[in-house]
């Protein structure tokens, strides 16, 4: 009741609008969870509490598709735990027609963690203990598109520090120090006025660092690679140590593996295209470094009158 009763009344006073729904509303032809009834996690790693299970779910909009991944986000529950990505495992590609702005219900689905972020795993399941009669988990595997043509939920702005970057302690073991970015996986979410600093990092030495003052927080472009995944580490040719970004934008995702000798827990922004990645334009940088220079003068004179 804390986490949706009054902000659950307020948002049903104030209704905005969204396609033909305002953001109390779930189009009347899907059923189930929420996405962060199913999300919603106390684990030490984040696990949800659904891992393993079937589900029916009303889903969300269609943020983003990459190959068999669709994201899908609530734009009811912006503040964290509200958006989740489906696996479109299905041998008939069943979900290639969906587009950016679809909103997805589904039924019967399968939750699954892998390294630890959730996935939604569309295909049919079966239990094969007795190979001559194998039984289907899940029957009423399906899914209905409610509504088209809804605007994407625009990125939630965050703080480098909302999704602080791993440290490095033992060597080799990469981890993060608490569980406060777990709220925003698989959302789209943006990061203004950041810096760009050491790259070559995380598990495929394809991530690099992003500070704002408040600190830092890992970035990777491996979705935005001109010919899927890609087979060396992917950064957008833009990408340099010590380069200035008006803002970058992508959707979370969690990657956590631990052995022996090494280990990785982190949370990592992944833009989508080239547009998520903004580069200040020239004359911005003009105007920036001048205004750097006519203060350091201030100050110059300023100490030479004491």
């Amino acid at each position: 009741m804390q986490k949706h009763g009054l902000r659950g009344m307020l948002i049903g006073l104030v209704v905005i609008g969204f396609g033909s729904l305002g953001y109390a509303d779930y189009p009347p032809e899907v059923s189930g969870l929420r996405i962060d009834e199913v999300q919603y996690s106390e684990d030490p790693i984040g696990t949800s509490p659904h891992h393993q299970s079937f589900v029916d779910t009303m889903g969300g909009i269609v943020t983003h598709i990459e190959g068999f991944r669709i994201y899908l986000q609530d734009p009811n529950e912006m503040d964290g735990w509200g958006a989740i990505c489906i696996k479109d495992f299905s041998l008939d590609g069943a979900l290639g027609d969906l587009q950016a702005g679809d909103w997805v219900g589904l039924t019967d689905v399968y939750v699954y963690e892998k390294r630890e972020t959730t996935f939604l795993e569309y295909e049919e399941k079966w239990d094969n203990t007795d190979p001559e009669n194998p039984v289907r988990l899940n029957p009423n595997l399906g899914f209905v598109v409610g509504t088209s043509d809804d605007p994407v939920p625009t990125p939630v702005g965050l703080t480098a520090a909302d999704l602080a970057a791993p440290i490095e302690d033992p060597v080799d073991f990469w981890n993060v120090v608490d569980r406060h970015s777990e709220p925003y996986e698989s959302m789209i979410v943006t990061l203004q006025d950041v810096t760009v600093g050491a790259m070559g990092l995380g598990k495929a030495d394809d991530n690099y660092v992003l500070s704002d003052g408040t600190g830092s927080a890992w970035a990777s472009d491996y979705l935005q690679t001109p010919e899927g995944w890609p087979d060396e580490p992917y950064f957008d040719p833009r990408i340099e140590t010590g380069l200035h970004l008006d803002s970058v934008t992508g959707i979370v995702e969690q990657y956590y593996k631990q052995r022996d000798t090494y280990g990785w827990d982190y949370y990592q922004l992944l833009t989508r295209t080239p547009d998520d990645i903004v580069v200040p334009e020239p004359g911005t940088v003009s105007l920036l470094l001048v205004g750097l220079v006519l203060a350091g003068r201030r100050r110059r004179a300023a100490q030479l009158d004491r």
